[in-house]
Formats: C-alpha cells, structure tokens, sequence
C-alpha cells in the first residue's frame, strides 16, 4: 500500500493535471506531521499518540486508521524519498486551506508536549515557505491552535 501511495505522489510530481487521491493528501500531511515531531531528537509515544488523534480529527478516521495512518508515514523515514516529496505534494496539491489545515496540524504536534523548541519553530517556519504559505500565516495559524 505504502509503495502505491508513494507512486501516486511521484505521479503528481510529474503532472499538475493528475488529481491526487485523498489518501495520498492524508499521507502527505501525516509525515510531514511525523517529521516535525522527530525534528527534536525526542519522538515519544506522547508525540505520537497527539498524532494519532490530530490526524483522526482531522480526516475523519477511525482510530485504527489514524494508527495505519500514523504507521505508514512512520515508514515513509525509511525509504530513501526526503520530506520534499510530501512538501512539493502539499504546495502544488492542496488549496490554501488545506495548507492553511496543515500548519495548524504541524503546530498541534509541536506544542502536544507543553514546550515550543527552536528547532521545531524553525522547522515550521522553513516549511510553510515550502508549502507556499509566508510567516503571517504560519502565526495566525499558530494562534488558532492556542499556540
């Protein structure tokens, strides 16, 4: 399953005119989700499970899928594909509300444990330029989120 996911974003990558499914989308955000939470050296079962339930809100799942959710963008680390391929997937993919969804997932994760760390604040900044998003929207979204 994880290798047609991850053809269907190289697929998209290829061409603006191949609509991605919506689990690819779910995926995408997943591990960029699951990168932010590793960005501190210190990804622990209550990163993970705050992953877990933000991704269950969000899309909808059930908690079971939202596991195989989390499970799949876990292994996603150990394919030799970097994060771009998620991050280009979002910029040219999702509408700005959904990038909009995303960063406020990404803050989510990062203030699960109580602290904001430079370096996950750094990680975010970096990626919403990369998904296409300025500094001003990654605040506001910050502050939806109750950061």
């Amino acid at each position: 399953m994880l290798e047609k996911i991850i053809n269907a974003l190289k697929a998209s990558m290829h061409s603006a005119s191949t609509p991605v499914p919506p689990e690819t989308k779910r995926l995408a955000a997943a591990a960029l989700l699951v990168e932010a939470a590793r960005r501190d050296q210190d990804f622990d079962d209550s990163e993970r499970s705050a992953i877990i339930r933000i991704v269950g809100s969000h899309f909808s799942l059930t908690g079971e899928e939202a596991k195989t959710l989390v499970d799949l963008a876990t292994e996603r680390q150990k394919l030799p594909y970097g994060e771009s391929i998620f991050t280009r997937t979002i910029a040219e993919n999702f509408t700005t509300d959904e990038r909009v969804d995303v960063l406020k997932m990404l803050w989510e994760v990062a203030l699960a444990d109580g602290e904001l760390k430079r370096v996950e604040l750094a990680m975010i900044d970096q990626l919403a330029g990369e998904i296409g998003l300025d500094a001003s929207a990654s605040e506001a979204a910050r502050k939806a989120v109750g950061g």
